[in-house]
């Protein structure tokens, strides 16, 4: 009788452990500053599990008079949700040295949407110099 019960703990026990919710994870897309001064159009594919982090890391400058959008376009703001949006500066004591500009999103709900953001002057009307786009799919 004891091996039954040792036994019946043991398979509930296991039970539990694996119908466990998964651990959401971060994923991330880095675009040197190199490639935004070097390509007009950059596009990336990304594929998440709902949670999940994603870590958008984007070449910036903000010693000239460039910067990409704060709130980049959200295709479908029911699949994925900004959170945080910072500028960090170059690991260098260089003056006019580029840094990042790093957002996280959240992966809601399953489904297909898109992130764009576009790097251009922050005076006058001239058209972007680089526009990144992500192409962002939630399982």
């Amino acid at each position: 009788m004891r091996i039954r019960l040792l036994a019946l703990a043991t398979a509930l026990l296991m039970l539990v452990a694996c119908s466990s919710p998964s651990k959401s994870s971060t994923k991330t897309i880095n675009v040197s500053i190199d490639e935004v001064l070097q390509q007009n159009v950059i596009t990336r594919d990304i594929t998440l599990a709902v949670s999940d982090t994603l870590k958008l890391t984007l070449g910036a400058n903000h010693s000239t008079p460039y910067r990409w959008t704060a709130d980049p376009k959200i295709g479908d703001g029911t699949i994925l949700r900004q959170g945080s949006h910072e500028y960090f500066h170059g690991d260098t004591d260089r003056v006019g040295a580029p840094g990042t500009e790093v957002w996280t999103f959240t992966a809601l709900r399953p489904g297909e949407t898109t992130i764009v953001a576009s790097y251009g002057p922050i005076v006058g009307d001239a058209a972007p110099s680089c526009t990144f786009t992500a192409n962002v799919t939630v399982h």
